[in-house]
């Protein structure tokens, strides 16, 4: 009798044990969940007041830069001399050299460095003065491209992905003023990149090109969609990537097209800068890349006949294995200052605590139903771009992007 009046009150104990501790776990959900999430910013910089009236031109015989402008009959390609005041100055190639190019990647291939460096400099031809908001897409080109992510270190960091990786990046270039749909829903997210293109196919054979493109780009990035894709137990695999950055409009490109002399020191010398509503958002020296320009090149060589999942389509790196083709961007990968960080302390702990407190039905795993929290305050916190954003993308030498969110569906499917 004693024995069972002892277990019994065991058992009554444990229980109360049990339900204390439970009540706890609820009243520290209760107090963690009420502290307002963080959203830290990495910069504190204004941009300068007129500065977005143009950026500095490479002189001809260090950089090529041309704009692509309707000349009434189609796409004509200017040699650019100078940005500024709003309007771009230069020479039309075609009139200065009896062809009919419509994009700038023809006219080099066909004519060379030396005559185009010839034509920019020629103080006899007349120069074509066009506001800048009216210059067409820098280049006409294909939709399938390339993105590199975690490239920098810093960015390593925020995103906690230790490796920088690939993945297709598919979609149609829009121009450096086009406005940008929210969508229907999502996280818009933004990230100033520079392009690398390929003036030609590159091959293992061909090796690194002596001369490759640049280009300004916007990496647009739908936050939400990303994270309920990605594999949480191999960041760097780049699942989910394409889909949640190949979205319509999400490929915003910059208003110049410039090919180096010495490619390689050049784009070293960039200074990439985004800014939203005015902040400085995010600063890009592409000297700092983890992989260097040549090494994203070799890695997208060596990656075979792997695909990518994207809406159930297996999408590979590059059109053909082993083969990146002419007019393909390379993005090559995005610095600090990104809306996106990986979820805190507190969102890990919400997660586990929702996680636990469903037996595990609310998420495929801790680590989803982590970042289930972090899109929550994210979405009640409406720190992703809203429209009415203005964000202005731009660098020396490279040109500038502006874009306005506005409201709206990016698609009829999304």
């Amino acid at each position: 009798m004693r024995t069972t009046s002892r277990r019994r009150k065991a058992a009554t104990i444990s229980v109360s044990v049990v339900a204390g501790l439970a009540v706890a776990a609820v009243g520290s959900y209760a107090v963690v969940r009420a502290i307002p999430a963080e959203f830290p910013l990495v910069y504190s910089e204004k941009i300068e007041p007129g500065v977005t009236q143009g950026v500095d031109i490479a002189d001809p015989a260090t950089a090529l830069t041309f704009a692509r402008v309707d000349a009434g009959s189609g796409p004509t390609v200017l040699a650019v001399t100078e940005y500024s005041g709003d309007k771009i100055t230069g020479v039309d190639v075609n009139a200065a050299a009896g062809t009919t190019f419509t994009e700038p990647i023809a006219a080099f291939n066909e004519l060379g460095y030396r005559a185009l460096q010839d034509i920019a400099t020629n103080a006899a031809l007349p120069p074509v003065t066009v506001p800048a908001s009216e210059v067409l897409t820098a280049i006409d080109t294909h939709t399938d491209h390339i993105g590199t992510g975690t490239n920098y270190v810093e960015h390593q960091t925020e995103a906690t992905i230790e490796e920088p990786y690939l993945f297709p990046k598919i979609g149609a270039l829009t121009d450096s003023n086009e406005p940008l749909p929210a969508g229907a829903g999502g996280l818009l997210d933004y990230e100033v990149e520079l392009g690398l293109v390929a003036l030609n196919d590159i091959t293992a054979e061909t090796g690194t090109p002596e001369h490759m493109g640049l280009v300004l780009s916007n990496d647009w990035t739908d936050r939400e969609l990303l994270v309920s894709q990605i594999d949480v137990d191999d960041l760097a695999s780049g699942a989910g990537f394409t889909n949640a950055k190949s979205q319509p409009g999400f490929f915003s490109s910059g208003d110049l097209f410039v090919i180096p002399a010495d490619w390689q020191s050049y784009y070293k010398d960039l200074e990439l800068d985004l800014f939203v509503n005015g902040d400085l958002r995010q600063r890009a020296h592409p000297a700092e890349m983890v992989w260097d320009a040549p090494t994203v090149i070799e890695k997208v060589l060596t990656i075979g006949g792997r695909t990518w999942d994207s809406d159930g389509q297996q999408i590979p790196l590059t059109r053909e294995a082993g083969v990146i083709s002419q007019g393909t961007v390379i993005q090559s990968g995005t610095p600090e200052g990104v809306i996106y960080r990986a979820p805190d302390t507190r969102q890990r702990f919400l997660g586990f605590m929702e996680w636990a407190g469903s037996l595990g039905t609310n998420a495929e795993s801790v680590v989803a139903s982590a970042l289930d929290v972090y899109v929550r305050d994210a979405h009640e916190a409406g720190v992703y771009l809203q429209p009415g954003d203005e964000i202005v993308t731009r660098a020396e030498g490279l040109g500038q992007i502006f874009t306005t969110i506005v409201p709206g569906p990016r698609s009829e499917t999304e």
